[in-house]
């Protein structure tokens, strides 16, 4: 690790520390996480405890929008729907010959990770990450990513989803 990777990731830790609420905290990760792990593009999805679906609470898409509705049914075809049905965190190279699903004309590459937050065995929701800008996501992206994802498990855990 470079001292730049490290220095970004303590940059994210600080803003983490002096946010004022939530959404603040989430809009950090989806900001600053991507700078880390050289990627383009992330999304937190977090679970609608009423409905089980994935619903969009913070990215750094520059394409929909400030405040998008983006809810992902628990029934639809997804990778992020995948992690939660198979309860791992996954690294995927290609996504159109791993998983079948066609890539979207916006993303440069095929490599996606996914990342479970959970907290105990319940699924709160997931970190999706896309576009890294050497073209595959490594073991070392997915134990940053990991690691932010057990505190984003604490802390939602510990808030009532329905303000979120």
């Amino acid at each position: 690790m470079n001292d730049s990777y490290l220095d970004t990731l303590y940059t994210l830790a600080q803003e983490l520390n002096t946010a004022y609420d939530i959404p603040t905290m989430l809009n950090a990760v989806v900001n600053h996480l991507p700078k880390v792990l050289g990627a383009r593009y992330c999304s937190l999805f977090v679970r609608n405890p009423a409905s089980g679906e994935l619903e969009i609470k913070a990215h750094n898409h520059t394409d929909i929008g400030e405040d998008p509705f983006i809810h992902i049914p628990a029934e639809r075809e997804s990778v992020m729907n995948l992690v939660i049905t198979r309860k791992s965190s996954l690294i995927i190279k290609d996504i159109e010959e791993e998983i079948g699903l066609r890539n979207k004309e916006k993303y440069k590459t095929k490599s996606f990770m996914c990342i479970m937050i959970k907290h105990d065995d319940d699924v709160i929701g997931v970190l999706n990450l896309a576009d890294k800008s050497d073209g595959n996501f490594t073991k070392d992206d997915m134990l940053i990513a990991s690691i932010i994802s057990e505190l984003l498990g604490a802390l939602l855990a510990r808030t009532d989803l329905n303000t979120l």
